[in-house]
């Protein structure tokens, strides 16, 4: 315990100097006018913009060495402001800094970060493209379109309106409150899209998809991520090699086609003729049906296939109802019940 205690003393201690040591090397408080474009190149600084009825910069870095070469490069060509974070070319061992900003409605931004943080939020009449390598994204109440990529860092977005498009390689995602279209796509992070009132389209490598209280067309694509979707209204098409898709409480037109994943779901309600194919993954679905509304084509190469109880092989064909259940799979079993 008391080698704990020392770990934690002398972690504190180090963490103490290192803030320390840290010291002023640049500040500014400006403010601008006829301005509609601003790009920030912002480096190791973090980004916060908010509302504001005038463009206002302040913005500080902070250094262990004073050396020349800090500074905060602000142009105005036309209509449009440039803000880049400098720093000296050899010499610097840590810094830090910000830039914060106040625009009004109908400023276009574009923010480019290193490792630094980047925050929006209040905007009602943006448009806004934010980049970050390492650095994770933020945005929240917000109306406009918004184009936002990570490297390795997070994405996170809550009740926007308007157009949402993020791609990131390594960082998970995830979505709030989204009204308008949304394209989710991470590699291997995961998703979360929740409260969506719109076209949704996700795709993932190896990362678990979350969707869910969505109303709206839905496209979801992965290679070996799970799939879940539930408490949603809409057209629905997933593609999987080996990613398992789930459904609980959907209701729409569903195309979903998998390789070794399976589809299973429970409350699921088609409102038209929908088309679920595997090759080796299973079909498992409780539907919200009355009989007499479904008529079933199935195919099976060699799994076995039940509809309400009625078990065939390769062909089953069941009901007359004028929504048409067509599938297909090559050894995955079948049952709908």
């Amino acid at each position: 315990m008391k080698k704990v205690y020392t770990l934690m003393f002398l972690f504190a201690l180090v963490a103490t100097s290192y803030a320390q040591s840290l010291t002023q090397v640049f500040s500014a408080n400006e403010t601008y006018s006829g301005v509609k474009t601003i790009n920030v190149i912002a480096d190791f600084c973090k980004v916060l913009v908010e509302k504001g009825s005038t463009i206002v910069l302040d913005t500080e870095l902070m250094a262990n060495k004073d050396l020349e070469g800090y500074e905060v490069n602000v142009s105005q060509e036309a209509d449009v402001l440039n803000i880049v974070v400098m720093k000296p070319k050899s010499g610097w061992t840590s810094h830090s800094g910000f830039v914060n900003l106040t625009v009004p409605d109908g400023i276009n931004l574009s923010i480019n970060s290193g490792s630094g943080y980047i925050t929006v939020k209040g905007l009602t009449a943006n448009n806004v493209e934010a980049e970050a390598k390492s650095g994770n994204i933020n945005v929240s109440n917000v109306k406009g379109d918004y184009n936002l990529r990570t490297t390795s860092a997070s994405i996170t977005v809550e009740n926007i309106e308007g157009k949402l498009v993020t791609k990131s390689k390594g960082g998970s995602q995830v979505a709030r409150q989204i009204n308008g279209s949304a394209s989710l796509v991470t590699y291997s992070g995961a998703i979360l899209a929740e409260q969506i009132n719109g076209a949704l389209a996700t795709e993932t490598t190896d990362g678990t998809q979350t969707l869910k209280d969505v109303e709206g067309d839905v496209k979801m694509k992965t290679k070996s991520g799970a799939l879940k979707l539930s408490d949603a209204k809409g057209t629905f098409y997933s593609l999987s090699n080996a990613g398992t898709l789930n459904l609980f409480n959907v209701e729409g037109v569903f195309d979903l086609n998998s390789t070794k994943g399976a589809v299973v779901g429970n409350r699921v309600k088609m409102t038209a003729s929908s088309t679920f194919k595997t090759t080796e993954g299973k079909i498992k679905l409780k539907l919200d049906h009355d009989k007499s509304e479904l008529s079933f084509l199935c195919e099976s190469e060699k799994g076995m296939i039940v509809v309400y109880g009625k078990a065939k092989k390769k062909k089953n064909k069941f009901g007359k109802g004028p929504i048409v259940v067509t599938t297909y799979t090559t050894t995955g079993a079948q049952s709908f019940y």
